[in-house]
């Protein structure tokens, strides 16, 4: 993958493969847009404020994956804790007034016995890999727009909506902005010409 305009690695700070998980595996996201909608609204968010730089994301009903880049004096940990104590609020509030009981209570339930919680969507962990180099780069944006294919949900990448494949594929930035400035080669149908 050869960059075109700047290095993603070195000395401004390190990229991350980073995958979150809601407890049990529960696919909440898969009760609707508006659940999705609060993912991309606050990663919009927590990119901004953390000023990091993401280069890939795919939203799947239990879990998301980004690759993210962030400047060295910030966090990573910070960065996902703050989008997951911001969107556990929201999908609460919205699972309430969707009238989703049953869920509502199965997350009071899941932050039974933690400490100043009384709802818990996201499991306390999350995995992030430091991304050393463009093969490895290439990989986890390919994993990342595969995932929706694997899971069988659609046929084709870009078909997913919640996924950084309709920036590279199709040059559709209107959901959410990713930084797409090198190319990857299309061995899987992903392009990173520029729109």
């Amino acid at each position: 993958m050869g960059l075109r305009s700047r290095s993603i690695f070195g000395d401004q700070g390190l990229v991350f493969f980073v995958t979150t998980t809601i407890v049990h595996h529960d696919p909440i996201f898969g009760f609707g847009n508006q659940y999705y909608l609060i993912l991309i609204e606050s990663l919009k968010f927590v990119v901004s404020r953390y000023k990091a730089a993401l280069f890939a994301y795919v939203f799947m009903p239990s879990h998301i994956h980004l690759v993210i880049a962030m400047p060295e004096t910030r966090s990573i940990s910070g960065l996902i804790r703050d989008f997951k104590k911001y969107t556990s609020t929201r999908i609460r509030q919205q699972l309430e007034k969707d009238g989703k009981s049953g869920t509502v209570k199965r997350l009071h339930m899941n932050a039974e016995g933690k400490k100043n919680q009384i709802f818990k969507l996201w499991m306390d962990r999350f995995d992030d890999l430091v991304i050393e180099n463009d093969k490895t780069l290439q990989i986890k944006i390919e994993y990342i727009h595969n995932n929706p294919v694997k899971a069988g949900f659609v046929d084709q990448p870009e078909q997913w909506k919640y996924s950084s494949a309709r920036n590279y594929i199709l040059g559709d930035h209107s959901l959410m902005s990713v930084s797409i400035d090198w190319e990857i080669p299309s061995s899987e149908g992903v392009s990173g010409e520029n729109s």
